[in-house]
């Protein structure tokens, strides 16, 4: 802490001199607070834009939440969705230019690649299911043609001993009228898939009444000719 002096020791040309550092201590002070009151200023600004741009998105939060779970008498119509529509449109872009200039270096995007299903092994026994018309008569009264097929194979499983089943759909025709008369599809536990219901059975069972884990089933499977993974299983 700096000592104050004796002022009625000192000579006119000293109290000039101290005024002068004191003047210039005071207006350096003064710089200081002008500064802080603009930074302090520009603090208030951003909060209240920031406060501002919170609320604006908790309310179209709020309306999304509306327009998605509310009953029918409390949804928004197509009108209002349409507007809102447009706002969390600008919203968006808005976010996204700011982020585009804050990311320095883009990350490389990979392209997620659908996973192929393998064909079932041809070593494997197949039963030959036909599924055919009831009638083969046309409604005009010709005879139909077959003219061709369509061919699904569904898995099954035995314990120990993997199965196909074939199913053949028999295509038939009117050559007089063109009209195409094919068997419908069976019925399936699980739409467009190739596992029987003796398999999704065999699976469920091992895993909930013998609580077997899937990876035990993986190997049981691998031992009899076809692995099945563990995430397939799982699903």
């Amino acid at each position: 802490m700096t000592s104050i002096p004796d002022l009625d020791q000192l000579n006119p040309e000293q109290l000039r001199a101290l005024a002068a550092q004191l003047l210039q201590r005071v207006s350096a002070l003064d710089e200081q607070v002008e500064t802080m009151g603009k930074t302090v200023q520009v603090m208030d600004k951003k909060i209240h834009n920031d406060k501002t741009l919170i609320e604006k998105l908790s309310h179209e939060i709020a309306q999304l939440k509306r327009f998605k779970f509310a009953k029918r008498s409390e949804q928004m119509s197509p009108e209002q969705a349409s507007l809102l529509d447009d706002l969390i449109d600008t919203d968006i872009a808005a976010i996204e230019a700011e982020l585009e200039s804050l990311q320095v270096t883009p990350a490389p995007t990979q392209e997620k690649q659908k996973p192929k299903r393998r064909a079932l092994p041809p070593e494997f026994p197949r039963t030959l299911i036909h599924h055919e018309p009831d009638n083969t008569e046309c409604a005009c009264g010709c005879a139909l043609k077959r003219i061709g097929e369509d061919v699904s194979e569904k898995l099954d499983y035995t314990p120990g001993v993997f199965t196909v089943e074939r199913h053949i759909r028999g295509k038939w025709v009117c050559d007089s009228c063109e009209t195409l008369i094919q068997a419908p599809v069976p019925a399936q536990v699980i739409d467009k898939g190739i596992p029987t219901a003796g398999l999704l059975a065999h699976v469920m069972i091992a895993k909930f009444a013998d609580h077997l884990p899937l990876y035990r089933q993986e190997a049981m499977f691998g031992r009899a000719g076809l692995v099945i993974p563990r995430s397939t299983l799982a699903q």
